[in-house]
């Protein structure tokens, strides 16, 4: 069970950094702001989880602590384009959308600084820093995923009476999706931050949660950005369109 969450990590890992150097040259050609902040994004999670997985898969020492470091800030460094994403996709012009960025950017540094700090890495209930840190990576998912099921609500509307493309409606459904299931993978970090004891049974618990949510999240990403022309057949067939009143 355990080598196959790592497996799952890792492959997780090759599909988000493939997605983010497939966002970043899309963002060449077009010079839009919002495929660069996501590509980066799934750049440095890609990165993260290739690092942080492959010596636990290989049964490898772990990491000199500075090049652990390192993997834990590469990860750190891909929530800022996330969170401003999130930000210039569905909040551009509400002030409360840069108090949530500002807040989440400072729980993030400070939880990681403070939680990394004298040599080592504190991942526990223990250290309440790291909780600062989890709220700093864990807010910016459940905000996407909110903010991507009010749009989704309504796309679907306008998508019922012509004005908006069905796939496009769908794509909000599967980003709320690809949000909720990150936000569990951040509670399996607070089941492994738990197992304190090596208690097996929650070892193998967060396992099976993190090993479904990062296939959960590659199959929706894969849907939402790079849907197989029979899915889009299917979304397109199944939406029914109300007649307008110029239809007579």
């Amino acid at each position: 069970m355990e080598e196959n969450a790592y497996i799952a990590s890792i492959a997780a890992g090759i599909f988000f950094l493939v997605a983010g150097v497939r966002l970043l040259r899309l963002h060449r050609r077009t010079g839009e702001r919002p495929e660069l902040l996501l590509g980066l994004y799934f750049a440095f999670s890609g990165l993260y989880y290739l690092g942080y997985n492959i010596p636990n898969l290989f049964q490898i020492d772990t990491w000199p602590y500075q090049l652990d470091l390192l993997v834990e800030w590469t990860f750190v460094l891909g929530v800022f384009p996330y969170l401003f994403f999130i930000r210039s996709v569905f909040r551009p012009d509400d002030a409360w959308g840069g108090w949530i960025v500002g807040a989440c950017s400072v729980f993030l540094l400070a939880g990681t600084v403070l939680t990394t700090d004298g040599g080592s890495v504190d991942y526990s209930f223990g250290n309440p820093w790291f909780i600062v840190q989890w709220l700093g990576y864990t807010a910016p998912s459940f905000w996407l995923g909110w903010e991507a099921l009010l749009y989704r609500q309504n796309a679907t509307k306008r998508a019922r009476i012509g004005l908006c493309p069905p796939i496009v409606a769908n794509r909000y459904l599967l980003i709320a999706l690809f949000g909720g299931f990150q936000v569990l993978a951040c509670l399996g970090d607070l089941s492994f931050a738990n197992d304190i004891n090596g208690d097996q049974a929650i070892s193998l618990f967060t396992d099976a949660i993190l090993g479904g949510t990062e296939i959960a999240s590659v199959a929706v990403l894969w849907l939402a950005f790079f849907p197989p022309l029979f899915y889009t057949n299917w979304i397109t067939r199944r939406a029914v369109i109300l007649p307008t009143p110029m239809d007579g």
